[in-house]
């Protein structure tokens, strides 16, 4: 029951850290880049969002708004989606190609929920990346692309992920969210590293003590390693910050799961 439980919160919270990762972006992609009609593309990638599913791409045979918050948003086909990947691999010199594609539809898997292309983000990021690495926003980005496809099933990835995050981190090491996102790649190692993860998320509250993102995180790795007592501290100044935090009542309930099972040791 322990093992499904500790399971369960991981599941929950890297919903919820895939989305937290990365920041407000906006992005020009060409809707259909041979012919280079531009369509832009707004994302807003917040500390505030809820790790809700994101909604599936619309089908269609053009471009098409996306309802609700996302009016402006673009909804692109299969074939469009290919025509930009296959654009940027004619061109793998060109690298503000690589950027201005691999960024964008970075943004468009999250707000579409196109899990399918993250492979091809991942490695045309990583190009842009290696052609140009002093690029803070394409190493952060293509670090969190590599994240994501862990959660896909691709665990060789998280390495990738972690050392992506490491350059940007040599970079600017007082980013709070990356540095969250680097902690988070041994809370997710195989095996789990809780502890190594404490200490970047414990670093990135020393930056921002009232983040959302390392407080939840740091919760969640405390709770792993049944240190219920600061884990308790933890989700009171995570409520304090944010008390419609959507996986506050979860990591709650696996808080008391974990003081119960300690008290049923000899």
């Amino acid at each position: 029951m322990a093992e499904k439980s500790t399971a369960y919160t991981k599941t929950v919270l890297i919903l919820v850290a895939g989305i937290l990762l990365g920041f407000v972006a906006g992005f020009a992609l060409a809707n259909n880049i041979n012919q280079k009609e531009q369509d832009k593309l707004r994302a807003e990638l917040t500390a505030q969002k809820s790790g809700g599913a994101k909604k599936s791409a619309q089908s269609g045979s053009g471009a098409q708004p996306a309802t609700g918050d996302d009016a402006e948003f673009p909804t692109l086909t299969a074939e469009q989606l290919e025509n930009a990947v296959t654009k940027a691999d004619e061109s793998p010199g060109d690298v503000e190609l690589q950027k201005k594609v691999g960024q964008a539809l970075y943004v468009y898997a999250w707000q579409t929920g196109n899990a399918s292309i993250l492979s091809d983000v991942a490695r045309i990021l990583k190009r842009a990346h290696e052609a140009d690495p002093k690029d803070y926003k394409t190493t952060v980005m293509a670090g969190d692309a590599c994240f994501l496809l862990t959660r896909a099933g691709d665990p060789k990835q998280l390495v990738e992920a972690r050392k992506l995050y490491e350059t940007a981190l040599a970079s600017d090491p007082d980013d709070v969210v990356v540095r969250t996102s680097f902690g988070l790649t041994y809370f997710y190692d195989q095996p789990s590293n809780p502890q190594r993860a404490i200490r970047e998320f414990r670093r990135a509250l020393q930056k921002d003590p009232r983040h959302e993102l390392p407080l939840q995180s740091i919760a969640a790795a405390l709770i792993e390693t049944e240190g219920i007592e600061e884990a308790q501290k933890r989700l009171d100044e995570l409520e304090k910050v944010n008390s419609s935090n959507a996986q506050l009542a979860t990591l709650r309930a696996q808080l008391e799961q974990k003081r119960n099972a300690s008290k049923d040791k000899p």
